[in-house]
Order: structure tokens, then C-alpha cells, then sequence
């Protein structure tokens, strides 16, 4: 018995992680974006875009807008551009063309270019909020 109680406190211990969560409050998105025509300025590595209203009826752009990035892989990832530490709309982290984005208040770097969003530099222990993107051949789909 002594043996059991023993292994399920650790077992216990070890499950025991700190989880942290995103300050963004939820946001409807959804944009197609079309690699053909009006977004092909998207195509190429660490090429990005920034997408703070909606361009047609019935798309949305998250809490401060979405930022869409060709990464390293050729894959496309898409974040909003909120700040996490920062939370405010209108606080929009600024990306470069070396798969990073900074916050321009706190100072905070992100990764935007391998597709984690993660902090690599700054006060910030939130990543970018991240959204999903299917690939629908020459047209991609961003939603959450």
C-alpha cells in the first residue's frame, strides 16, 4: 500500500504544470485570401500582410486584426496582431523580414516565421494568438 500511495504522489507531482493561457479576449475570424490576384504579395518566404478590416461581407478579422506570414517552411501561418502582454486592440505588434514581430509597447519579440508565435525576447510569457489556415490550393482559408 505504502508502495502505491508512494507512486501516485509522484505521479501526481510530475502531471502538475503551469498552463498559461491567452489574455485575448475570443474573436471571430475568417478571411479567404487569394494567392493569385489581390494577395500575392503573400508568396515567398517570410512574405507577410496585415488584414485590419474586413474587404467583403461576411469576413472577420479577430480581436486587432490578423497578420498573415509566408514562414521559413513555405507553410502560412496566421496570428492576430494583438500583443498578448499588452491585450489592447489597438496595440498592434510591428513583423520584419526576419520571421519576427515586435510589440511596440513592451518591446517583446515574437517568432511569426517558423509558426510558433512564441516569445523570444521581452517581458511577454503569452504567445500570439494563432489561427488556423487551410491551403485550398491558390486560395487559403484563415479561421478560428
Amino acid at each position: 500500500m505504502k508502495r502505491f500511495l508512494t507512486c501516485f504522489l509522484i505521479l501526481l507531482a510530475c502531471s502538475c504544470t503551469k498552463t498559461i493561457k491567452t489574455n485575448i479576449p475570443p474573436s471571430r475570424v475568417y478571411l479567404r485570401i487569394d494567392l493569385r490576384y489581390e494577395d500575392k504579395d503573400l508568396v515567398g518566404t517570410l512574405n507577410h500582410k496585415e488584414f485590419t478590416a474586413p474587404r467583403k461581407a461576411g469576413e472577420y478579422v479577430g480581436y486587432s486584426g490578423v497578420l498573415v506570414v509566408c514562414g521559413f517552411d513555405n507553410v502560412y501561418y496566421a496570428y492576430d496582431l494583438c500583443c498578448p502582454h499588452e491585450a489592447s486592440k489597438t496595440n498592434r505588434i510591428v513583423p520584419d523580414n526576419t520571421g519576427k514581430a515586435k510589440c511596440p509597447k513592451c518591446g517583446t519579440v515574437y517568432d511569426i516565421g517558423y509558426g510558433t508565435g512564441a516569445p523570444v525576447e521581452g517581458v511577454s510569457e503569452y504567445a500570439l494568438q494563432r489561427y488556423n489556415v487551410t491551403s485550398l490550393g491558390q486560395e487559403l482559408l484563415i479561421q478560428n
